[in-house]
């Protein structure tokens, strides 16, 4: 049977998903849970490996390792990584290739369709800069969807969505927190209706105030800790993991222990719920106000939390008090944009005089060395996610990484990739179930009115920031401000909803059988 699939490549995160015949379900990509990391490690031989694998290589040589590589797509400065010099952009198109060659080898085959998303904020230059490195990593086609159009898709597939309405996202990811508007067209997509705002708070400042927790209350024999010990580096790499999964914990327990394993100290941290919600209560506050700025004088007809630091509870309920109205998160808000997109490309009908390929390329069997840089590297700061610490975070202090960049250039031609839009045929009637699990059923279309493909969306970014100090940016490519476009017909609905939070039921444990990731090496350009 054909199916079609979508990659969400996220800045800390990767979900990917699979549609059949209007169902979608996640992939399972990691070893632990149906998500990949999105790092990338560039070893000695100039392969490259990536999510688990490179993580676990990740202390052997900090130098070579690279974290949220996707906030640096469109910088014509590359990243230096060891030896080796690779643009941002070239380094996310290797990597949805390694998530793409893991689910075709386990659907058996290469998909006919694929979808692909990105932040709501990103202007037309960062997208034709993924486009260009997609095309040249053979994908024959590509379909690109924001994380709040696919969000809504997702949401759709359970509650009916009048034309003209209007959806309120809000996108908590591991480096930020957007939120974003979108209405339902009448050919039953989903086209922006205002800037986004985007709020430089996400799940890993959320980490670093627990591990700033645990220094503090560690004490004294924290401050007598050797810089130089070898062993410290991998000791914190630990810790930062126990942050994390503490944090996670958190959403389901009142209370949790934090095991501090670091040359030295041998000892565990006590954190409870209510201590660690007046640590982010900042954050939630400052989510719940951009949301509501971006609202406006709007009515949506539902307000959804997706990313997976939606599974705090605090937050949730921060912002459905500050906005007076229910509050949706799904069973599994991080897999919900992978989930949407995916239902989104399943109804993608390509025109019969150019039928869609995808081709998935094989990793090779052998490393091909990088071309050594033409001349000396640029300086760069990149910010890897493990090591975020610049500024200072609801008073807490950060430090900074930095490593060095080069110029490479390496541009291969070829296909052609759908951008910034999605198609769907019209149809009629709508499910309305109440829950989602990781299976979401979408085999009755939706009511429509129109067949006309909206122009595409520009999107104008509104951007605050936080006390956290944004690292030196060496480029002005990533635009700002552009003009919205929206030639879509509104339509009035009476439909309104009142309540308080509604949390939808959760997806049982065993829907994701694990599979072991070999961490995917492949090549550098």
């Amino acid at each position: 049977m054909s199916h079609q699939v979508s990659v969400d490549l996220g800045a800390t995160s990767t979900a990917a998903a699979v549609c059949r015949a209007g169902r979608a379900e996640l992939m399972p990509l990691g070893t632990r849970s149906a998500f990949l990391p999105t790092v990338a490690f560039v070893n000695a031989d100039r392969t490259v490996a990536f999510g688990q694998q490179a993580q676990a290589l990740a202390p052997t040589d900090p130098g070579r390792v690279a974290r949220q590589f996707t906030r640096r797509i469109g910088d014509p400065t590359p990243l230096r990584l060891g030896d080796a010099s690779i643009p941002a952009e070239v380094l996310a198109a290797r990597f949805v290739g390694h998530v793409l060659a893991q689910v075709a080898a386990k659907t058996g085959g290469a998909p006919t369709q694929v979808a692909l998303t990105h932040p709501d904020a990103w202007g037309k230059h960062r997208l034709t800069s993924l486009r260009n490195a997609l095309v040249a990593q053979g994908l024959g086609a590509v379909v690109f969807l924001s994380a709040a159009q696919a969000a809504a898709e997702a949401h759709a597939s359970r509650m009916r969505v009048p034309a003209g309405r209007v959806v309120a996202v809000a996108d908590l990811g591991g480096s930020a927190m957007t939120a974003t508007l979108v209405r339902a067209t009448p050919d039953g997509r989903f086209a922006q209706a205002g800037a986004p705002e985007e709020v430089e708070i996400g799940g890993l400042d959320l980490d670093e105030v627990v591990f700033e927790h645990v220094r503090a209350a560690v004490g004294p024999a924290w401050d007598q800790l050797d810089p130089a010990d070898p062993a410290l580096a991998a000791g914190f790499a630990r810790l930062r993991t126990e942050c994390e999964l503490a944090k996670e914990a958190l959403s389901a327990n009142t209370d949790v222990q934090i095991p501090v394993e670091l040359p030295g100290i041998d000892t565990s941290v006590r954190l409870t719920r209510a201590e660690f919600e007046e640590l982010i209560a900042p954050a939630a506050a400052e989510l719940a106000a951009a949301l509501e700025r971006v609202i406006g004088d709007a009515d949506p007809v539902a307000v959804l939390l997706v990313g997976g630091t939606a599974r705090i509870p605090l937050l949730t309920q921060v912002v459905s008090a500050q906005l007076n109205r229910p509050v949706t998160v799904a069973a599994d808000p991080q897999g919900e944009v992978a989930l949407g997109a995916a239902l989104a490309v399943g109804r993608v009908q390509a025109p019969p005089e150019e039928p869609t390929k995808v081709e998935v390329r094989p990793m090779p069997a052998d490393p091909v060395a990088l071309p050594a840089p033409d001349r000396p590297p640029l300086p760069v700061v990149v910010s890897p996610p493990a090591d975020k610490r610049s500024g200072r975070l609801f008073g807490l202090p950060r430090t900074t990484v930095g490593i060095a960049a080069a110029a490479l250039v390496a541009t291969l031609a070829g296909g052609t990739i759908a951008l910034a839009s999605y198609y769907r045929p019209s149809g009629a009637g709508a499910d309305t179930g109440t829950s989602v699990t990781s299976t979401v059923d979408t085999t009755t279309p939706r009511t429509t009115t129109s067949t006309t493909t909206p122009e595409e969306p520009v999107t104008t970014t509104q951007r605050r920031r936080t006390t956290r100090q944004a690292p030196p940016d060496t480029t002005t490519t990533d635009e700002t401000t552009t003009t919205t476009t929206d030639t879509t017909t509104t339509t009035t609905d009476d439909t309104t909803t009142t309540g308080t939070t509604t949390t939808e039921a959760a997806a049982p444990e065993d829907h994701v059988a694990p599979v072991t990731d070999t961490g995917g090496t492949t090549d550098a350009p």
